[in-house]
């Protein structure tokens, strides 16, 4: 949990009130005791969100325009969800008690009280968070963290007093908008913070460009016949999973890559990961392409992310990679999965009703599986890939599936 040197340099922060003084586009950078350079965003100008945002490196702080370059108006409820997942920072946050947990009230309370804090009004009560893409926000899981926490609430605090002979735009504050050269750097020397300056990092988000590495694989599907357009995406699933073992870790929320053929809106087989590991997912999508006697011709990606994903094995296999912003049959088809799993979210049910669901489709013989509907038939064997299924059913549907493919 929090460290008592967080809580000081927390209350500390909280009585500087930056965020009457910095909307949350006029950052500052802090050279960090580590060597890295953060970002730092103040909120709360508008009364929504009252917190400082630290944004590590290039790519966090690439999040951070991501997000805020993002039209929202014109995404759906599941696109602003799976924004909001990837967000790269470290957050001290004021919040209502209502926000916290019993673990982190408890350690706030017996703070104040040992410093004689009082915690009353809007937004008293201080809340650390991470922030990782595809992950459920967590608290905080290193020292080095809440080194950096440190190091961005302790320059926040010298900047307050820097601001009692200049002003921010003295100082060289802008909007990012403005797309300054450099903006102002705080950095420890001998001693004490002192003002320099650094340029910003590409804004660009940047996803990464898996290689198909295994020249075998991708020679066997070049050779396959080819035919037809697929429609490609990828999806950040909105149920966060923890896995077993690992509860000090942070869920997270499954990546999809599904793919929807053109000709007769067919949904294939999607290919969910953690999405942690883009070569795995890349894999996984060539191992079933192996399984099909023919493959697309054409494969239509309506992200970035999936174009980024998919690019060296299409040119590796004679693909042809397409990038659209106004796919056909797409969005439906995420539409339609999402509302399914909604569904049976909001449908409670039994354990022992799941175990009797089980039990028949195990005495249920192979002919009647292998008619059951499309997308029955894709739930479950999206169970069986994440293991959910007991392990005879999960290698029934694993085979039966495969060949319904083929």
């Amino acid at each position: 949990m929090a460290t008592e040197k967080m809580y000081d340099l927390a209350f500390q922060y909280k009585g500087t009130k930056l965020w009457q003084q910095f909307y949350d586009d006029e950052l500052f950078a802090v050279k960090l005791s580590d060597g890295e350079i953060g970002y730092c965003c103040v909120m709360g100008m508008i009364g929504q969100h009252n917190a400082l945002a630290l944004y590590v490196g290039d790519e966090s702080y690439q999040s951070y325009q991501h997000l805020r370059n993002t039209d929202q108006d014109r995404m759906t409820e599941q696109m602003i969800g799976e924004l909001a997942t990837s967000q790269n920072c470290l957050q001290c946050s004021f919040e209502t008690k209502d926000m916290l947990s019993d673990a982190e009230l408890e350690e706030v309370r017996r703070y104040a009280e040992a410093h004689g804090k009082t915690l009353r009004g809007k937004n008293a009560f201080p809340q650390f968070t991470k922030y990782n893409p595809g992950r459920f926000p967590w608290h905080y899981d290193s020292e080095l963290d809440e080194q950096r926490i440190c190091d961005a609430l302790s320059a926040a605090v010298a900047l307050k007093k820097m601001l009692r002979n200049y002003s921010k735009e003295d100082l060289g504050f802008c909007s990012v908008d403005e797309e300054p050269k450099k903006i102002p750097m705080l950095a420890f020397t001998d001693g004490r913070w002192i003002m320099k300056y650094t340029p910003l990092p590409a804004a660009e988000m940047r996803y990464p460009e898996p290689v198909l590495a295994n020249d075998v694989t991708a020679a066997r599907i070049k050779r396959k016949a080819k035919a037809g357009v697929w429609e490609c995406g990828t999806l950040r699933l909105p149920n966060p999973v923890q896995e077993e073992g690992h509860e000090d870790e942070a869920p997270y929320y499954p990546l999809a890559l599904i793919f929807v053929e053109l000709e007769n809106q067919m949904v294939q087989q999607p290919i969910v990961t953690n999405g942690e590991d883009p070569d795995e997912m890349l894999n996984e999508f060539a191992d079933y392409l192996l399984t099909l006697k023919t493959v697309p011709r054409t494969i239509r990606c309506g992200d970035d992310r999936s174009y980024a994903l998919l690019k060296d094995l299409c040119a590796k296999t004679g693909i042809t990679p397409e990038r659209t912003d106004e796919p056909e049959a797409l969005d439906d088809v995420i539409e339609d999965l999402l509302d399914h799993m909604s569904e049976l979210q909001d449908e409670e049910i039994r354990p022992d009703e799941i175990e009797e669901m089980f039990d028949v489709l195990m005495q249920m013989p192979d002919s009647e599986l292998r008619q059951m509907p499309q997308e029955l038939a894709e739930k479950l064997y999206c169970l069986a890939e994440a293991g959910e299924l007991p392990e005879p059913l999960e290698q029934r549907i694993r085979k039966l599936f495969r060949r319904k493919r083929k």
